[in-house]
């Protein structure tokens, strides 16, 4: 059997393997899994909460109650009431409490009394802690929003919402007219977001390969060229997958682009062998010899595309120090290294004079249009020089000064989603979108201690002024209600006694548990924390209020107390900002290490800086649209960038290193149809059920056009050739 044919059979036996263990990675669905985070720093993190333990009554899930009229009135809370009710005969919910059936704490003759926070059995009791209810901020800001449009139930147990009580409550009358529940449950959120993240990898991926495989066709009429290509990308797909489910990846948000990188590099590099091959296929005396021709014309290009895209994944490799953003640059390298050695060796030897895989030889049309336009750019040299300058200080000055690192709350906002518009109301009324956390070591006394409390106590003035929360929880908030508490609930007492002594402190302590001490303080009182929610900042205003914050922090900062800031969001966002940096940076090194090898083999430093620019315009355009549709630049967003680089560079390199050989005619058809064909196939993304994904169809076709424009109009300028576009011998 001819060596084909065992290549065949290997790539035959080797997808269907693939694509089956592909199916069983498993989905990290966890919006941990996006943050950029070293794994020291949430490991630390998550130690130090583990100290400070959780009420033993979970809340399992979150009903938001929208009223668009709001809820005001007496007849309103006894609705909110009746729907809370509602819950505390289902299986698995043990407690609902919304603000309508919360306990409040008043002092009896021998021990705390517990009254109804609102009275909803006498109205008059009831209009008048209305009209002081934002004098409980404690109470107000957990359970009701500033508005009044929203109010919050909270179930406790071990089940959550099952959907059968979940289309029993929205089908109750009392809903009527205007009250909307919207269901929040982590299990739920997790579901949806792990089948869509599934469903969005293989679907967008094989709607981008349909695509790109219709396009191929209508260009070059090739059914054979047609089956090769989607064998190989399969393949490719295959071998990657295989080798994540050996090292045990789990896949992440982050490798949606892992299918497309591999698209991207398999069929640029297979559509030119194929070109080549239909130009050698007659000048050759057998197989062999044919084989090695084409593979003179490739090998280095090859080579230098594959690893100027190596440089930039194990850049990110290298800067990386969290598991799943490791994993995303090993799984890119991987496909990479599958995708060249595929080509190099495999596809090479599918290759027979007898059997062209591009039949079509009439191009003249296309060759026409683009002699025409080739003429047109070298007869004006010098416009053309000073456009492309413009194009490269217009959009590259507005990138420069509109530059801004963000996080985004975007990564997993699926599209007409009713999971989204709960969490949504969560994050603007009631939570923020961003938490931080001042972590609060104490190995002198403890937390209560006078001069210890005091510190604590101006952090919290220090965190008002700088982020005006909208919620925030510390051992301040616990000894403002025990004044409260003492003084028969008034709400004027919320607050701090002027004369704040050590005894009033020392009865906080005894009676901390109750105050709501779970998840703020431990036991010993010498471990504790300030939690606090804010909103309306990006990551660049959020950075500069973290600056204001820690400079507090230093001025406090003492042997016997140590203050830390930190939480999941904080370290997420100082994360992304180095992280995203670090990406930009492997991005144009991968275009700096592109133009040096170019240098280095054609020791010319005007061609090597040619394609340095034209290979830098299109990341420039692609960023300055990022800032003009207000995508957050992201490392995710930035990892989708590195695929529309990979493709102008490669484009570049063939292109460069053909001028070397000696050719005359530009290679124009296979740069033709891998960018009009991979365009066509990238506009897949706009059909993303993740909404930040969407605009990149549209970024990629621009990108792929003026890639396209550069590489075969404005480098040949840069090269001080003429081009000319024809049959090539």
């Amino acid at each position: 059997m001819a060596i084909r044919h065992w290549i065949y059979l290997l790539m035959f036996l080797t997808i269907p393997l693939g694509f089956w263990l592909g199916s069983l990675l498993p989905f990290a669905s966890d919006v941990s899994t996006n943050n950029p985070a070293s794994n020291a720093d949430i490991e630390a993190y998550q130690h130090f909460i583990e100290k400070l333990g959780n009420d033993t009554s979970t809340v399992e899930s979150i009903m938001v109650m929208e009223k668009k009229s709001g809820w005001k009135t007496l007849e309103d809370f006894k609705k909110l009431d009746t729907l809370t009710q509602f819950w505390e005969d289902k299986n698995g919910i043990a407690k609902a409490l919304s603000i309508s059936n919360l306990p409040y704490p008043t002092p009896g003759l021998l021990s705390p009394v517990t009254v109804p926070f609102l009275d909803l059995n006498h109205p008059e009791r009831f209009s008048n802690r209305m009209e002081s209810i934002r004098l409980y901020p404690d109470i107000f800001e957990k359970f009701l929003s500033k508005d009044l449009t929203h109010a919050l139930v909270f179930l406790y147990g071990n089940k959550g919402i099952d959907s059968l009580s979940a289309a029993e409550m929205s089908g109750l009358d009392i809903l009527q007219p205007d009250i909307t529940p919207h269901f929040i449950q982590y299990d739920l959120i997790k579901k949806e977001i792990e089948t869509t993240m599934e469903k969005d990898t293989f679907f967008l991926a094989g709607i981008s390969l349909v695509l790109i495989l219709l396009g191929f066709y209508f260009f070059s009429h090739s059914l054979s060229g047609l089956g090769l290509i989607s064998l190989a990308v399969l393949f490719n797909i295959a071998l990657t997958f295989i080798a994540m489910y050996l090292l045990g990846m789990q896949f992440t948000v982050h490798m949606v682009t892992i299918p497309a990188i591999i698209i991207v590099l398999s069929f640029t590099d297979i559509m030119h062998m194929l070109y080549h091959q239909s130009v050698e296929a007659n000048r050759s005396s057998d197989e062999m010899d044919m084989q090695q021709k084409i593979l003179d014309s490739v090998k280095v290009p090859l080579l230098l595309t594959s690893v100027t895209n190596l440089v930039g994944f194990s850049i990110f490799l290298a800067f990386s120090n969290n598991i799943h953003l490791q994993n995303f640059s090993l799984a890119a390298i991987l496909g990479v290294v599958f995708a060249y050695l595929c080509s190099r060796f495999l596809i090479i030897r599918l290759m027979t004079p007898g059997f062209v895989f591009i039949q079509k030889k009439d191009f003249d049309r296309l060759y026409s249009i683009h002699q025409k336009l080739g003429d047109a750019f070298s007869a004006r040299k010098g416009i053309v020089l000073a456009v492309f300058s413009l194009l490269v200080i217009v959009p590259g000055w507005f990138v420069f000064n509109h530059f801004n690192i963000d996080s985004s709350d975007q990564d997993f906002k699926l599209t007409n989603s009713g999971v989204n518009k709960g969490a949504e109301i969560l994050q603007k009324e009631f939570f923020g979108s961003k938490q931080a956390e001042i972590l609060i070591r104490v190995s002198k006394n403890d937390v209560w201690e006078l001069g210890n409390f005091k510190k604590i106590a101006a952090l919290e003035k220090d965190i008002d002024t700088i982020f005006q929360p909208l919620f925030i929880n510390s051992p301040v908030v616990m000894a403002k209600r025990y004044n409260r508490y003492i003084h028969y609930g008034k709400p004027e007492d919320y607050t701090i006694p002027e004369d704040l002594q050590t005894s009033f402190l020392n009865e906080v302590r005894k009676n901390q548990l109750s105050l709501g001490a779970y998840g703020i303080l431990d036991t010993t009182s010498t471990n504790a924390r300030i939690l606090f929610g804010f909103g309306n900042m990006n990551l660049s205003q959020a950075r500069k209020a973290y600056a204001m914050l820690h400079q507090k922090i230093e001025s406090l900062n003492q042997d016997e107390a140590i203050f830390q800031l930190s939480g999941m969001t904080y370290l997420s966002d100082e994360a992304t900002y180095r992280f995203s940096r670090k990406i930009l940076f492997g991005l144009l090194a991968s275009i700096l290490v592109g133009s040096l090898l170019v240098f280095f083999f054609l020791k010319s430093f005007r061609k090597s800086l040619g394609v340095l620019l034209v290979n830098l315009l299109p990341m420039i355009l692609a960023l300055g649209l990022l800032e003009w549709w207000e995508i957050p630049v992201s490392p995710l967003s930035l990892f989708f960038l590195s695929i529309l680089l990979g493709i102008s560079v490669d484009d570049s390199i063939y292109l460069i290193m053909q001028y070397r050989e000696g050719e005359e005619k530009v290679h124009v058809i296979p740069v033709f149809i891998t960018s009009i064909v991979l365009g066509l196939g990238f506009l897949s993304l706009a059909f993303s059920s993740f909404e930040w994904i969407q605009p990149f169809g549209w970024i990629f076709v621009m990108g792929i056009c003026l890639a396209y424009i550069l590489d075969l109009f404005v480098l040949p300028i840069f090269l001080n050739r003429k081009a000319i576009f024809g049959a090539d011998g």
